[in-house]
Formats: C-alpha cells, sequence, structure tokens
C-alpha cells in the first residue's frame, strides 16, 4: 500500500519544510527593510516596508499651506509610486541575494 515511492515523498516533504523556513526568513528581512519614495515637488515622502507595507508619510508644511487638493493628492501618488518601485526592486534582489526559490522558477 505504501511501497514503492516512499522516499521520494519524505524527500518532498523536507524540501517544503526548507522552503517554508527561507520564506519565513526572508519575510522577516524584507519586514525590516525601508524604502523610502519622495515626490517631485520635494514636499512629500512616502515609507514602505520590504513587504510593500507603508510605514509613514512625511508631508511638509509648505505643502499644507498650499492648501490644493490635487497637489497634495498628485504628491502622494508620485512618492508612493516610488517607494513601491523601489520596494519591488529591493525584494527581488533580496531573493536572489537568498538564492530565489529553486523549483518556482525565482
Amino acid at each position: 500500500m505504501f511501497g514503492g515511492g516512499g522516499g521520494n515523498k519524505f524527500e518532498m516533504l523536507k524540501q517544503m519544510k526548507k522552503m517554508r523556513s527561507q520564506v519565513k526568513t526572508m519575510e522577516k528581512e524584507l519586514a525590516g527593510l525601508n524604502f523610502v519614495g519622495i515626490a517631485k515637488n520635494k514636499l512629500l515622502s512616502v515609507t514602505l516596508d520590504g513587504k510593500f507595507q507603508m510605514k509613514s508619510i512625511q508631508i511638509e508644511d509648505e505643502l499644507i499651506e498650499k492648501k490644493d487638493k490635487k497637489l497634495l493628492e498628485k504628491s502622494i501618488q508620485e512618492a508612493y509610486a516610488k517607494a513601491l518601485q523601489d520596494a519591488q526592486a529591493g525584494a527581488a534582489k533580496q531573493m536572489q541575494a537568498m538564492g530565489g526559490f529553486p523549483g518556482l522558477g525565482m
């Protein structure tokens, strides 16, 4: 009933456990990284961690004093897009540094 390929299944389970451990390690390392995106007007910045979670938004008083809603919205979009782009590149680099995930094409 359990003959033949039992060793292969055991090896597969070992590999899955190892990959799960690698994922947890990588998640911890990514959470510790910060990526800052700055709006073109340099009046707003957004900080994301390596898991793409927003950590902070910093708005200069000058931008608030302008009372320009569209400028504020545009600044948030620009800063967030830049931080996200950097975080994605940083996460990819971190995965490569850790050897990626063989068998998953990463």
